[in-house]
């Protein structure tokens, strides 16, 4: 396998590179340089080879389908044009690459708009992990003046919670880091009226058909504290993390991480479980920021289909 393939389906795999956006872009670069390597002389030999690549870098991660859909993108074009010679075959591979680049930009900040206008004047955001969509949401509220409080978690085991406190501190927006432990009775009534967190507001990395989504470990027990407490539950992604193979949540599946993650130096014969990803069903969902607006889960299918008829 090429060299740079293979960096990087391990800065992947080790969460150098982390976020479902910048996995799928970090893919879509590395077979954009590896296609311009490749010697194919048959077009039907140059898609092979894309294919089993793309197919191996998505692998680093299973819980990722922006990865997958990209490659997907990607091989769509390839296949539609593939009568023609690998040079040309190349040009538009590139032109497709370029194109993904572009729509995601411009589905970023049409999910930034939509989720600006639903932080109030005094709000409290509970947020989890490190979500580079949600962070960009939180910088454009303060940019327009609005006046909002931030609650987020640490997020164990790797403390991606403090690469958000990092971000919102140098924003100087006000901020509070939470234990992971403590986030579900923070967001609850029961806390008092010292938090009364109004909306939580959670990245994304996988979808599935039903309008479920899974997210950051410890993201249900926020979703459902949440609901339980009727405070909406807000999901900002692009649409294009749709898996369009999984009916529901069972039909995804979650990756699991290694021990040492969590205890280094662990007791001979423990075991531990220590999954990177955990699943928020449809019914705990007020609403998806996304590309399209904000738009219910149950309309998320539709809306993919009928802006992205290559995922189906």
């Amino acid at each position: 396998m090429d060299k740079n393939i293979e960096a990087v389906y391990r800065d992947i795999q080790a969460i150098k590179i982390q976020g479902a956006t910048n996995v799928a872009k970090a893919i879509a670069k590395a077979l954009r340089e590896y296609a311009k390597k490749l010697d194919s002389k048959k077009s039907s030999d140059f898609i092979r080879d894309i294919s089993f690549a793309g197919k191996y870098l998505v692998s680093s991660r299973i819980t990722e389908p922006m990865a997958d859909n990209v490659v997907e993108f990607i091989l769509h074009y390839l296949k539609k044009n593939k009568d023609n010679e690998v040079p040309e075959l190349k040009k538009i591979m590139q032109d497709a690459i370029d194109y993904f680049f572009v729509l995601v930009a411009q589905n970023e900040k049409r999910i930034i708009q939509t989720g600006e206008k639903l932080i109030k004047f005094g709000d409290k955001v509970f947020t989890h992990c490190h979500s580079s969509t949600v962070i960009n949401i939180l910088l454009a509220a303060k940019n327009n003046k609005k006046n909002f409080e931030v609650f987020q978690t640490e997020t164990r085991p790797l403390y991606q919670g403090h690469s958000t406190a990092n971000d919102l501190r140098r924003a100087s927006i006000k901020d509070t880091l939470v234990i992971d432990s403590a986030a579900p009775f923070l967001i609850s009534k029961i806390s008092g009226s010292k938090f009364n967190v109004d909306k939580l507001i959670l990245g994304c990395d996988a979808i599935s058909r039903d309008g479920s989504c899974v997210n950051k470990v410890g993201s249900f027990s926020l979703a459902l504290t949440a609901c339980l407490n009727k405070i909406p539950v807000y999901i900002a992604t692009q649409t294009l993390k749709l898996n369009e193979d999984a009916k529901n949540l069972k039909a995804i599946k979650i990756e699991q991480r290694e021990a040492r993650e969590v205890w280094e130096k662990a007791p001979k014969g423990l075991k531990i479980y220590n999954p990177a990803f955990d699943k928020v069903p449809v019914e705990l969902i007020t609403g998806y920021i996304t590309e399209f607006g904000l738009i219910k889960p149950k309309d998320m299918v539709d809306k993919v289909k009928a802006n992205y008829p290559w995922l189906w």
